[in-house]
This record gives structure tokens, sequence and C-alpha cells, in this order.
């Protein structure tokens, strides 16, 4: 049951209390024309932002590996008992009034521990190196909440990773945002925000301090440059830098320079002269959509020195493509050859070769 709970909590965004509802018959499957399902679908309550003390039902879109916690869920308790979580007959944590009750949070918190120090044992008794490790010397002490803090960290920093090499988090949130996660009340996407938010924050503080936002170049550097050196002085408090969360928290909610490092360019999103599809947030203010972005085009592009070298290796990655064996087909050729006329124009246009 541990095991099924954190499969549930860390890949829907669900709280305890909603992931507590969880009833027989929860999961709905959605099947295309050939059978094959596309799309699961948790049934539950939900509490936290809405008026309603008893809850109101909502829908979370999960993937196959929470699907199949459900099942397993659903197997492990007896035909007679509907909710999901309430306690085995062999099991801890039980609830005040017995077999149909679900078990409490500190229940849970025990089952996940003990859950964690069984993982450790077995670790140790087959010489496996994957323990969970200790930190700063000291057994980590799970909770409940921790899962969707957990969660929201890594969709805003580790989007290109993922969870033992097989569910992306970029994917993974573009799924869950479709359910009941993506929306206001249930405030999963206001943390996950808040979390890119942050990350952005530290990211250009750490170009202010060395200096970096004086040496862009494109059609937007003087602008980006201006944005963050009143950033940076904003961020400066009786001549220190920011490093508390917190306060940075702070100072990107009110003085954010709406600056958006990438790998490609630096985004400095100006509403009027953005080309992408731009997004609001959870607060309703624009921010670019870094997905449909237009970079060789849009004047909103700045670039760091980074951002040059990784355009330059693109081209010479197209290089490799146009010269590979068989020739690629007529229409594949050409649009690598645009493609390469498009960076090479920009970066002549934009960055010289001792950029």
């Amino acid at each position: 049951m541990a095991a099924a709970y954190v499969v549930i909590a860390f890949l829907s965004g669900m709280r305890d209390s909603e992931i507590k509802h969880l009833r027989r018959g929860c999961l709905q499957l959605q099947r295309d024309e050939n059978g094959h399902t596309y799309r699961y679908k948790l049934a539950s309550l939900a509490f936290k932002g809405e008026t309603d003390p008893a809850g109101v039902q909502a829908t979370w879109v999960v993937g196959a590996a929470a699907a199949r916690a459900i099942t397993v869920l659903e197997t492990l308790q007896p035909t007679s008992t509907d909710l999901l979580f309430a306690h085995l007959q062999n099991g801890c944590g039980a609830g005040a009034n017995g077999q149909n009750e679900v078990i409490t949070t500190k229940g849970t918190a025990l089952q996940l521990n003990n859950f964690l120090s069984w993982i450790n044992d077995y670790c140790a008794t087959h010489h496996r190196h994957d323990v969970i490790p200790t930190v700063n010397g000291r057994t980590w002490r799970l909770q409940t909440r921790q899962f969707r803090r957990t969660l929201a960290w890594f969709i805003a920093r580790r989007p290109g990773g993922s969870i033992a090499g097989a569910i992306a988090f970029r994917h993974l949130s573009i799924q869950m945002f479709e359910g009941y996660a993506g929306t206001s009340d249930s405030g999963f996407r206001a943390e996950v925000e808040s979390e890119q938010a942050l990350a952005r924050g530290e990211h250009l503080l750490t170009m202010t301090d060395q200096h970096e936002h004086s040496h862009l170049v494109g059609p937007a550097a003087a602008e980006a440059a201006r944005r963050l050196e009143q950033f940076a002085d904003q961020a400066r408090f009786h001549g220190k830098i920011i490093t508390d969360e917190r306060r940075l928290r702070r100072l990107m909610d009110r003085e954010d320079p709406a600056v958006y490092p990438g790998k490609y360019v630096t985004c400095v999103h100006t509403h009027d002269t953005a080309l992408c599809q731009q997004r609001r947030d959870h607060r309703d203010t624009l921010r670019p959509d870094i997905g449909s972005c237009k970079p060789l085009v849009c004047r909103n592009v700045a670039l760091t020195a980074d951002n040059v070298d990784n355009l330059r290796s693109e081209i010479t990655h197209i290089d490799r493509q146009l010269t590979t064996r068989p020739t690629p087909p007529p229409l594949l050729l050409h649009q690598l050859h645009s493609r390469r006329g498009d960076i090479e124009n920009f970066l002549a246009r934009h960055a010289s070769e001792d950029t």
C-alpha cells in the first residue's frame, strides 16, 4: 500500500486528502478506435481552494504507472471495501472506526517510513547500492506533503529529466495539466510556476553577478541588460546579494524582469512584439510560450555566449546530417539547408565571430 501511495502521490499532484478519497472504480480509461488506452483519469474529491467543506468532484489525468497502482489497491482491498486507502487487516495506521475508514495522515507517514526502512534493509541483504541515502548523516523522514512539492521542483528544474529513465517530467506535466492539477483551484500549477520563477531568478542573479548581462548581443540585448541591471539593483540589500529563498521569491513576485534564459536564445519578453503563442499564468500575467518560440525572427531575443555557441553547434550538427549516406530525401534536404542558412544569417547579423 505504501508503494502504491508513493506512485500516486508523486505522479498525480494530488494532495493527501484527495488521494484518501479514491474509491473502487475511480479509474477511467479512454481508448482509441483500436482499443489502445491513451488516457488514464482518476476521479476523487478536491478540497483546498474549494468552498464546499465536503469537497467537490474532480478528475486528475495520470499515467500508466499511477493507473497500475490503482488496480493493485483494488486487488489488495476486499471487494466489500470501497475506499482504496482504508486500512488493511494486517496493516498499520488504522482509522478510528474500523474497516472502511481511511488511514490517517500520521498512519500513512508511518507506512512510508517503514517502507523506506524495508527498502534499505533489502538493499543491504542483497548487496545492492541503490539505497535511499541519508541527508546530513540522518535518515530522511517522509511526510505526505513532500511528494507534491518535490514533483513541482522536478517539473520546474528538470523538465528534460525522467523518472527511472522512463517517465519524462515534461510529458508528465503536460499530461497532468489536462486534468484538475492544471486548474487554478488545484494550486499545483501555481506551485510549479513559483518554482520555475525561483530557478529563473537564481540563474539571472548568477548572470548579473558574473556581469554576463553586459555582454549580450541580439535585437533585445540592450533591453535585457537594462532590465537585469535594474533587477540586480533590487536584489542588493545593504550591499549583499540575496541568497535566501523566501526573499528571492518575493523579489521575483515584485520585480520579475521577464527575462527567460534558454539553450539557443534568451527571451526578453515584451508582449507587443512577441511572436510566440503567449499564455497567462495563474496570476493572469502574460508569459512567453517557449514551445512556440520563433527565435530567429523574434525581436525579443538576446544572446549569451552560450547561446551563440549552441547555435554554432547546431550548424555543425546540420552539416553532419547533410553528409549522411544515403542522402536524405529532397524535402528534408531543403529543410536542413534552409535552417542552416537561417541560423548563419541570424548569427551574421547579431553575433561576431569573437562573441
